[in-house]
């Protein structure tokens, strides 16, 4: 989906569709939230495309990454909990990522519990994050610089205030 040419729904058409219900519906909050939701997609969609391009790494392959790099080794389940996916997600994206030539995950038996494997990073796996980590950075803050600095503080406490709703 080219998220560049999402149009949302005007102001006028949200208050029309509340002839259809009887309740009152707050359009400005509906276009607050459909904003908040394509605003996010385009960045996720526009950081993520470039990080495939850059590295041919997803975005769940580079959370996986990102986890182990900074939590450091742990076992799938935890993994998953970490990342926000299944553990079954994670079993496949490791099978996966342990099948390519140059693997940047290692899989290894876990000396407490020998049912359980402990992953991590490998040296290659490693190189990528610190070349990718800067680019990455880059990409996602060029999105907010069309905010001043404290627009981007006052965004940042709105967001977090929704956020504990």
């Amino acid at each position: 989906m080219n998220y560049n040419s999402r149009t949302l729904p005007s102001r006028e058409t949200l208050a029309r569709a509340q002839r259809f219900n009887d309740d009152i519906v707050e359009v400005s909050g509906v276009d607050l939230v459909l904003s908040l939701i394509t605003t996010a997609d385009l960045i996720r969609a526009n950081i993520y495309a470039q990080l495939d391009k850059d590295y041919g790494v997803s975005e769940g392959k580079f959370a996986l990454l990102m986890s182990l790099f900074s939590e450091g080794e742990t076992c799938a389940s935890d993994l998953a909990l970490r990342i926000g996916v299944t553990p079954a997600t994670v079993s496949v994206m490791v099978k996966r990522m342990l099948s390519v030539s140059e693997p940047l995950i290692s899989m290894s038996k876990n000396s407490d519990d020998g049912r359980s494997r402990l992953i991590a990073l490998t040296n290659a796996g490693e190189r990528l994050i610190q070349n990718a980590l800067p680019n990455h950075l880059k990409a996602i803050r060029a999105f907010a610089q069309v905010l001043d600095s404290q627009e981007q503080e006052s965004l940042i406490l709105m967001l977090r205030k929704l956020l504990r709703k």
